[in-house]
């Protein structure tokens, strides 16, 4: 029972998780259009990269919960975004925008398997009867996810942009231009690669506990491995 509980506390931070995520990526386009000075127009493959994620793996996501567990999903998902988030340190070191390119697809990659196994896990998760009354409780977290994402993005990535103009990184030195360029990319880090310690955690409960549903699912009977 306590091991059920925590399952569904689990999943429902879950929910938030990825509306964290969703909310902090759309405040990358003005972020990478300053710190990289391009234009709006190349800025905006930040939003490309991430919603096409979703749309390349939604299939995928199915067949693949289909084919095994929801618990296998959930550990892609949250192992993919992990992925995803670790390239944004080699992105920031070398100070690349199509490193963050592909980081952005893969983080919204694991997001995209995350949401999906996490949806059908939830209704799947306790008695039949109250299956929409549980997922509609765990999508209300999303909002507050999103909320914290936004404060993030405004706090931690915005709030530490050099407030310098186009004109005036141009004019600057290129060794002063870099490093207020890493300064900014490091607060670009800071919070994606914080959030996977929680990812990591909750990976690792998954990893090590099976998820008890009410319908036969293929879910796995103890740990993986």
């Amino acid at each position: 029972m306590k091991n059920s509980r925590l399952t569904l506390v689990l999943l429902v931070l879950c929910f938030a998780l990825w509306g964290v995520v969703n909310n902090m990526s759309d405040n990358l386009v003005p972020a990478f259009q300053r710190i990289f000075t391009m234009d709006q127009s190349r800025a905006v493959l930040v939003q490309v990269s991430f919603y096409g994620a979703y749309a390349v793996l939604a299939l995928f996501t199915s067949i693949l919960v289909e084919e095994f567990s929801f618990r296998v999903g959930i550990l892609l998902g949250l192992g993919v975004y992990v992925c995803g988030a670790l390239l944004y340190i080699p992105a920031c070191v070398q100070q690349r925008f199509d490193v963050y390119f592909i980081g952005i697809f893969v983080v919204a990659g694991g997001c995209a398997i995350l949401e999906a196994s996490s949806n059908s896990c939830m209704l799947a998760l306790g008695d039949p009867k109250s299956a929409i009354r549980r997922l509609n409780f765990a999508q209300a977290m999303n909002p507050v996810g999103s909320i914290v994402g936004i404060f993030l993005a405004q706090k931690v990535i915005l709030a530490h942009l050099n407030p310098a103009t186009v004109e005036e990184r141009m004019a600057m030195e290129p060794e002063v231009l870099k490093g207020i360029i890493h300064n900014e990319l490091i607060w670009i880090c800071v919070p994606y690669v914080g959030l996977c310690v929680l990812l990591l955690a909750i990976w690792v409960y998954f990893f090590r506990h099976p998820i008890h549903t009410s319908v036969e699912d293929g879910v796995d009977k103890g740990p993986i491995g």
